[in-house]
């Protein structure tokens, strides 16, 4: 099952990471937010999200770190 969860967490992943790199940016998040939820969050707003998650201060967003937020 947990296999199954971490799967479902990657494919999600994956839709934000859209230049395939592994790594989610500010802009990659912001990109993806207008595109699937047609609204508009600002660079700051994005920032935040990504600086909450980013944990090794690279200032992108890893599966790995994806992955420990989303089992906090």
């Amino acid at each position: 099952m947990a296999d199954i969860v971490e799967t479902a967490a990657r494919k999600v992943f994956e839709r934000y990471d859209v230049d395939g790199d592994g790594l989610v940016t500010a802009d990659e998040y912001r990109q993806v937010v207008a595109e699937l939820e047609g609204s508009e969050i600002t660079g700051a707003q994005a920032r935040e999200l990504i600086d909450a998650l980013d944990t090794d201060g690279d200032g992108r967003m890893s599966f790995e770190e994806f992955w420990a937020a989303m089992n906090r």
